[in-house]
């Protein structure tokens, strides 16, 4: 029997035309999460300016006390029948409101909104909204574009396409990167072996690929900005593709981390589904807000989950990372308060602490504004270079199609003998 021939090794060019149709691809996508993480890296900031009257609150006077939260969210609930709350902020800071997410029973008549604001110091309500529908004006700018940067507006479908653009992303970090290294051409015959030897060094001919020639032309400048532009933040731009990839597409991101160590908490509060939602449970949301000591400045809130008829208690300790707060986490029945798991900073695998940097890197809430910053050049940086691709394809696209049109029949064509050049005279040099 014949032996089969082995495949042909993938080459350079194979790589260059995956990098190129994987950045064709991922275009739209990226551009649309660069573009509106621009601003996601200043929610808090431009949501103040956008809904103050639902997101700031004062007291009625300097020494007024501010009221318990888990009281104020009992007293909302009871003033509309049919609200459960499911997620309360226990820690409230100065001029902010209380922000509580709701949501309805089935069969009861409910509006259309599933957040609610409350003064804590009075108790007023101070307004509520239907997360991201942007029908309701200004209020809900930030959360359409929040939408947006994760889903395009298309719901689930567009959080998987938006999780598997990711992981395209992930895998393209490393061949844009590979193809950015220096080329060593074979040497063949004591002459070139001669000439290899008084050839730059590596570095000196990579270093090339990190520099922007700004006086050069247009093409040169927009390829320099696209190659030194993604090797200058190609760590960041790592970062950002792999945590996209957590927040998206966990079925992919959690098997692979748990190669490297990693417990996977979805699967573990999965595992506590119940057969129905537990609307109402015996512990009030008051019963359930005593834990842990917070570290100084942390963090702490309540999230009901019904499908799991479970209370979390999130938490700070002093080996959380360094964001917001309230990292880690206690899980207990919302009927008898049995305790059902835990999930505490400092007793993590490695992996999951890895996973916690990621998404609060990747959010904007470590490093303070030197990083907020940082990101927002960063979303100015990933839409620069979707443009700057998608011009160095359309350039070489162009440069293939003249090529072809100088191939087809009767078309002249480079060093072909014509009736003209027969009766030309040559002014080529001899060689």
């Amino acid at each position: 029997m014949t032996p089969r021939p082995a495949l042909p090794p993938l080459t350079r060019q194979f790589w260059v035309i995956a990098h190129r149709w994987a950045g064709l691809t991922l275009a739209l996508f990226l551009a649309v999460a660069g573009f509106t993480g621009i601003f996601l890296s200043w929610n808090a900031q431009l949501e103040a300016m956008t809904a103050p009257h639902l997101l700031r609150a004062s007291p009625p006077a300097a020494s007024a006390p501010m009221r318990d939260p888990a009281q104020l969210a009992a007293q909302a609930q009871a003033r509309h029948p049919g609200m459960i709350v499911t997620y309360l902020p226990l820690t409230v800071h100065p001029g902010e409101s209380l922000h509580l997410r709701v949501m309805w029973q089935n069969g009861a008549p409910h509006p259309n909104w599933d957040e609610l604001f409350i003064n804590p110091w009075t108790g007023a309500e101070l307004g509520h909204r239907h997360w991201g529908d942007i029908g309701e004006g200004w209020v809900n700018l930030m959360p359409l574009v929040y939408r947006l940067h994760y889903s395009l507006l298309l719901g689930e479908s567009g959080e998987l396409a938006m999780g598997l653009a990711a992981l395209v992303w992930t895998l393209d970090c490393f061949v844009g990167f590979w193809l950015t290294l220096p080329v060593k051409g074979p040497v063949k015959g004591p002459i070139r072996q001669a000439q290899a030897k008084r050839q730059p060094g590596w570095w000196a001919r990579w270093r090339p690929s990190w520099a922007v020639r700004w006086g050069a032309s247009g093409y040169k400048l927009n390829f320099d900005l696209h190659r030194a532009g993604g090797l200058w933040v190609w760590p960041a731009l790592l970062v950002f593709a792999w945590s996209s990839v957590s927040f998206n597409l966990p079925g992919v991101y959690n098997p692979i981390m748990r190669q490297f160590g990693a417990r996977d908490t979805a699967a573990a509060i999965a595992a506590h589904t119940l057969p129905a939602p537990r609307l109402n449970p015996a512990l009030g949301l008051a019963a359930a807000k005593a834990g842990p000591n917070m570290a100084p400045g942390g963090t702490t809130w309540l999230w009901h989950a019904p499908a799991q008829g479970a209370y979390y208690y999130g938490f700070t300790t002093r080996s959380d990372v360094p964001d917001e707060g309230g990292a880690s986490r206690l899980m207990f029945d919302s009927n008898t308060g049995q305790l059902i798991g835990t999930d505490i900073a400092g007793a993590r695998p490695a992996a999951n602490t890895a996973t916690e940097w990621l998404g609060a890197l990747h959010m904007a809430r470590v490093g303070g504004m030197a990083w907020r910053v940082a990101v927002t050049v960063l979303g100015a940086v990933v839409t620069m270079l979707c443009i700057t691709g998608i011009v160095i394809w359309m350039r070489k696209r162009s440069g293939r199609v003249s090529r072809r049109a100088k191939l087809r029949p009767g078309s002249p064509q480079r060093g072909s003998i014509t009736r003209e050049s027969m009766t030309r005279p040559s002014t080529s040099r001899a060689v």
